[in-house]
């Protein structure tokens, strides 16, 4: 079964297509039930998606990560039932530009890694970093290729 997703647009400088990037995110997500990173791993019934400014996310990278730079998104699992997802706007714009795609294509990137590390995919260690980033990139793909 699929979760619900719940988007809080919080901030306003940097105006974002959300209804796009909700569509590119929504053909993503089937795809990403088929491939959890582990036989147990599940999605929360509930999602929570905020976009952030720069200074929101940072407040919470230092408070959670003890890292008070803005960075493009946190993720973090409540409960069984409830998963957050905070992706900073801003920096997210930065990566676009340096990265030579369009901006509402790399928020849903940033979504869509989210939802792997709620499906226990991480990038800590080198090994891990690429497989999650392959996973990403492919779904990205498949909801560009769907929408």
């Amino acid at each position: 079964m699929l979760p619900q997703l719940f988007w809080f647009p919080r901030q306003r400088a940097v105006k974002i297509n959300q209804s796009y990037i909700q569509l590119l995110v929504a053909a993503a997500l089937p795809e990403c039930l088929m491939r959890p990173r582990h036989r147990t791993s599940s999605l929360p019934s509930m999602i929570e998606i905020s976009f952030l400014n720069d200074r929101a996310i940072a407040k919470v990278h230092a408070d959670f990560c003890n890292d008070p730079s803005p960075t493009d998104v946190i993720t973090f699992r409540h409960s069984p039932e409830l998963g957050e997802i905070l992706i900073g706007v801003p920096t997210v714009v930065g990566h676009a530009k340096k990265f030579h795609q369009p901006v509402d294509h790399e928020i849903a990137l940033c979504v869509i890694h989210g939802l792997l590390h709620l499906l226990d995919y991480d990038d800590i260690d080198e090994n891990e970093r690429r497989l999650m980033h392959q996973e990403q990139d492919r779904l990205l793909q498949y909801a560009v290729s769907h929408v």
